[in-house]
């Protein structure tokens, strides 16, 4: 009876462990992952929040995001350009992504490299990775639910704090 009881414990302890460990590798698959999502924003300065939502969507060599809400827009990266169409206004900018330098969209194109000197990672707990930039201290938080990808939290260069929440599609 004691042998059972102890067989179950291990069992359940061992399944508990492995359950709840994320990785980069982890993330790095979440991250090609089609979501739609719900963007919240907070800026200091304004002291309001604006909310977006849309869908994003991977391919082997592009990322297409669909911004439904508020505005409809859609955003093609492909290659080193992305393509910026304001569906209401029916116009397209194509902007160059070096001259972006957005951290948090070289992680997204580029996925998370254990090994970069550019930046450092730390996994805080079993549902936390976060990313900072070494060069200006910008920080991005990878929140994880039952070992999926649930929220992205970061600050941009003008402050605004983003909270995206993402769904599986």
């Amino acid at each position: 009876m004691i042998s059972k009881f102890l067989a179950s414990c291990i069992f359940l302890f061992s399944a508990f462990i492995n359950a709840s460990q994320i990785t980069i590798s982890l993330l790095n698959s979440e991250l090609k992952k089609n979501y739609s999502f719900l963007e919240r924003s907070l800026s200091e300065s304004e002291m309001r929040i604006a909310t977006s939502s849309g869908k994003i969507f991977f391919t082997n060599d592009e990322i297409s995001i669909h911004v439904l809400s508020p505005f409809e827009e859609n955003y093609r990266i492909d290659g080193d350009t992305i393509e910026i169409h304001d569906v209401f206004l029916d116009q397209t900018q194509v902007i160059n992504i070096e001259e972006l330098d957005n951290f948090f969209l070289n992680l997204l194109i580029n996925g998370i490299d254990e090994n970069a000197e550019t930046y450092s990672i730390n996994i805080i707990n079993d549902s936390v990775i976060q990313i900072i930039d070494n060069a200006n201290s910008n920080l991005i938080s990878f929140l994880f639910l039952d070992n999926q990808l649930n929220l992205i939290r970061y600050k941009d260069s003008l402050g605004v704090e983003h909270g995206i929440e993402l769904t599986p599609l």
